[in-house]
């Protein structure tokens, strides 16, 4: 049971990694450097995140509920980082920190759900 959770979250990653590197590739191919480089950030979440899974896969040897307190438990201490970071950026009208904060927050907001939409069995 947690072999295939884990499996259709190791796919969700890859996907949405593949994904923002197609984009990437796109805006770079339209001059749209500032969008390319926000993929790139998102990518580099997906990616971090991938290997926090590994990490409470490896660790929670078999136990379903020692890897979801894991990687909840990251998935919320993380960001606060970044949302410090975005609260500076704002305090200085910093609107492309502030952009790059928001995909970071925006990402990992959507990497939780989906694991807790797997997780629990939802999909």
């Amino acid at each position: 049971m947690i072999e295939q959770k884990v499996r259709k979250l190791n796919d969700y990653f890859d996907r949405q990694i593949s994904l923002c590197e197609q984009c990437n590739i796109k805006l770079l191919a339209d001059d749209r450097m500032d969008e390319a480089a926000f993929e790139k950030v998102k990518a580099n979440i997906y990616d971090v995140f991938r290997t926090i899974f590994s990490v409470a896969v490896q660790n929670g040897k078999g136990d379903s509920e020692a890897v979801k307190s894991f990687f909840i438990l990251k998935t919320e201490q993380i960001p606060s980082n970044w949302a410090t970071a975005y609260n500076k950026a704002k305090q200085y009208d910093d609107a492309v920190k502030m952009q790059i904060e928001q995909i970071k927050l925006d990402t990992v907001g959507e990497i939780k759900k989906m694991f807790e939409t797997v997780w629990e069995g939802e999909e």
